[in-house]
């Protein structure tokens, strides 16, 4: 009886990570021993094939096929398949198959190829697979911080107040801009995902230059305050529904009303009007009597030129005071609420050069507000912290850019603590100023704008958890939207 053995081994491997393969072939006229070991730091894929006849001619075939991808990103997935399947019939076939998918942002790709084919006396076939995917997704955290450019959509001449409020009851934030050489105010709704219509324009009085968008009449429907620097008056326009508006009713202010805010003072649950009068060097107080309709305003001294004003509680005693920075006196004022929307004589705090934009708001996390003032002629912004009982520490600065006039002050990384955000004038940008904790903070991140910006909303205008930038860029006649990345 004669006897033939041929072998022959054939091997290929390839990989990108560590991978050893080691095929020993014994051969007799009797019997044939095949031993196969793989070694491997990925994930391995194994084929064998096994099929038997009587017969002096013996062919082993063995195929190894490692292969592994390995994906690192954030977001994490796992998903895992097995298939196994066997059928027996003078020859097995087994598969196995596994995939494991785990979401990150990085990607690594692995692949070892190992072959092996080995040709004997006696009919022998196994065919085994084995196959294993390992993918790893990372994705990148929020990034907050960082901004996109700008987007920009048409205003009327001299865009100046600006405010972004929901005034159609469709859960998305829209834009309110005075234009200050239009003599009108302009709404821009939104369309969803952060983009805007064309506004809709409104008359106003001479030079609109401030704006708050607040329900006055209880219909549950926001409307709309302005100040008119040129005609001495706020008018009130009140929301129809839909984001329309009546035509304007005025109140008389005192001279060069600037800036406005909306906001109960005297606890009857019914939002009054508080005006800073520039060329007056005083505070109007006008209490709501009802139906959006405002009394006579009573007003208290300032300093000198009050551009900016803003209505919070320092004292903690539930009554909203008023502070309002004086531009050419180079201090911020402080008139405690001393009951029934009446406010005690100012307490003078100093500040940089000019200041002219500032916000009241904890950043320390001590739960007492502090002022930041932005200061045009410094070019610097201030923080004057709480110390209890509506009294404040002397000022801390920041470096800004050149001329920065309003700032706002709003937690934009989503880590519990208030940054702070103000426009640069000459310097058409954005700054951003990342709050470090205990109410200091980072040197500022610009972002660029449209030309002179002049005032700033932050607010999430595309439902994607993340805070946006609006600007009104006076110089460019449009608002810029500046979405988080």
């Amino acid at each position: 009886m004669a006897s033939t053995t041929t072998a022959t081994t054939t091997t290929t491997l390839t990989t990108t990570t560590s991978s050893t393969t080691s095929t020993s072939i014994t051969t007799t006229s009797t019997n044939t021993t095949i031993t196969t070991t793989t070694s491997s730091t990925s994930a391995t894929s194994t084929t064998t094939v096994i099929s038997t006849a009587i017969s002096s001619t013996t062919i082993l075939s063995t195929t190894t096929i490692i292969s592994t991808t390995t994906i690192i990103s954030t977001t994490t997935t796992i998903s895992t398949t097995t298939t196994t399947s066997t059928t027996t019939t003078t020859s097995t076939t087994t598969i196995i198959s596994t995939t494991t998918t785990i979401s990150t942002t990085t990607t690594t790709s692995t692949t070892t190829t190992t072959s092996t084919t080995t040709t004997s006396t006696s009919t022998t076939s196994t065919t085994i697979t084995t196959s294993t995917t390992t993918t790893t997704s990372t994705a990148p955290a929020l990034c907050n911080t960082t901004y996109m450019a700008q987007t920009t959509y048409a205003t009327g001449t001299g865009p100046f107040g600006l405010a972004a409020v929901d005034v159609n009851n469709d859960g998305k934030p829209d834009i309110i801009v005075t234009n200050v050489n239009s003599n009108n105010v302009g709404v821009l709704l939104n369309t969803g995902n952060g983009t805007f219509a064309t506004q809709t324009t409104y008359p106003t009085g001479a030079k609109p230059n401030s704006v708050a968008v607040v329900d006055i009449n209880n219909d549950s429907k926001p409307d709309i305050i302005v100040t008119n620097l040129n005609s001495n008056y706020i008018n009130v326009l009140l929301n129809i529904g839909n984001g329309t508006f009546t035509a304007q009713t005025t109140y008389p202010t005192g001279a060069g009303p600037y800036d406005v805010e909306v906001i109960d003072v005297n606890n009857d649950n019914k939002p009054d009007i508080i005006v800073a009068n520039a060329n007056g060097n005083s505070v109007g107080v006008l209490l709501n009597i009802g139906n959006g309709t405002f009394t006579s305003q009573t007003t208290y001294l300032t300093g000198s030129t009050p551009y900016s004003l803003s209505v919070v509680d320092v004292n903690n005693d539930s009554e909203p005071d008023i502070i309002a920075i004086n531009s050419n006196s180079n201090y911020v004022s402080v008139l405690l609420n001393i009951g029934n929307g009446t406010f005690t004589p100012q307490t003078t705090y100093l500040t940089g050069t000019n200041p002219y934009g500032v916000a009241v708001v904890d950043v320390n996390s001590d739960s007492k507000p502090d002022i930041i003032v932005a200061n045009s002629g410094s070019n610097n912004v201030s923080v004057l912290l709480n110390t209890g009982n509506g009294t404040f520490t002397a000022q801390t600065t920041y470096s800004t850019g050149t001329l920065p006039l309003n700032v706002v002050v709003r937690d934009v990384n989503n880590d519990g603590k208030s940054d702070i955000i103000v426009v640069n004038y000459s310097s058409n940008n954005v700054g951003v100023f990342l709050n470090t904790g205990n109410g200091t903070f980072t040197t500022q991140t610009t972002y660029t704008t449209g030309a002179n910006p002049r005032n700033v909303a932050v607010v999430d205008v595309n439902n994607d958890g993340k805070i946006g930038i609006i600007v009104a860029n006076q110089g460019s006649n449009n608002v810029g939207i500046l979405l988080a990345c």
